[in-house]
Order: C-alpha cells, then sequence, then structure tokens
C-alpha cells in the first residue's frame, strides 16, 4: 500500500512540480529564483479593474441657470438678453437703495423723538448728584465740630 501510494504521489508531483534532475545546487538556486520572480499576469477579462476599460459613466454637470430664471426666448439675439437682464439688476439695486433711504430716514426720527423726550424729562429728574453732596456736607460739619472740640481739649 505505501509502495503503491507514493508512486502516483511521485507522478502527481512530477506531472505539477518542475524537478532539477542532474543540475548543481547552485543552478537549482537559480533556477527557483528565477521562477519564483517570474509571475504571470491574469488574463484581461479575470481582472476587476483594467485600464482599457471605462469603469464608470460620465457625471452630468449641473447647467447654470440665468439669475432671472428666464431663459431668452430664440427671437432674442444674446446682446438683448443681457440688457434686459442688467437693467433688471439696476432695478433690484435701485429698490434696495428705496428702502435703505426709508429706513435711514425712520431711524433718523425716532431718535430725534428719543432726544426732544429726554430733553423734556431732564426737569422732572432727581439731582442725584446734588443730594449726595447734601449729604457729606452735615458729615463733613460734624467733623469739624469734632475737630475743634478736640483742638479746645488740648490747649
Amino acid at each position: 500500500m505505501s509502495v503503491q501510494a507514493e508512486a502516483q504521489e511521485q507522478e502527481e508531483f512530477d506531472k505539477l512540480f518542475t524537478v532539477f534532475d542532474g543540475s548543481s545546487p547552485e543552478d537549482v538556486s537559480h533556477a527557483r529564483q528565477l521562477w519564483s520572480s517570474l509571475s504571470l499576469l491574469p488574463p484581461l477579462e479575470s481582472r476587476l479593474v483594467s485600464a482599457d476599460i471605462r469603469q464608470r459613466l460620465p457625471v452630468s454637470r449641473p447647467q447654470r441657470s440665468t439669475t432671472a430664471g428666464a431663459k431668452p426666448s430664440a427671437s432674442e439675439p444674446p446682446s438683448v438678453h443681457d440688457a434686459r437682464q442688467l437693467q433688471e439688476e439696476r432695478r433690484r439695486y435701485a429698490a434696495m437703495a428705496d428702502q435703505r433711504k426709508e429706513i435711514q430716514a425712520l431711524m433718523r426720527r425716532q431718535r430725534e423723538q428719543r432726544i426732544q423726550k429726554e430733553l423734556l424729562s431732564v426737569a422732572f429728574k432727581p439731582k442725584v448728584k446734588v443730594f449726595r453732596e447734601n449729604m457729606r456736607k452735615p458729615q463733613e460739619a460734624s467733623e469739624t465740630e469734632m475737630d475743634k472740640e478736640l483742638v479746645k481739649q488740648l490747649q
């Protein structure tokens, strides 16, 4: 059993592998290095990615639309469309400028009204500084009286 099994294994081994019979060990090592360094590439059909085959479909880019959203009609030349677009922009900027002027005028009126109200209320506001000064004067007077008494006691 072992002799027949070994013979069959040897035949399969000879079919699958190259044996260097009768060669020097140095030649065998060089041959092994050569065969191990060479590797055959798989056929093109079995590769997952190939440089020759386009892998992706082209990506569609978004088309630029006009600012107003209206496309020029076939009867209008491009220069007329550009002129209309320019006019529309000028109208929008003029409207924005008018709105800005109105806001500034409103703010100016509100400021003037606030200043007038403050001027009217000045007469009715309590005099905080004067009140504090009056509070300090009695204390200063009592301190000066105490100082005078101390001076009299020393004399």
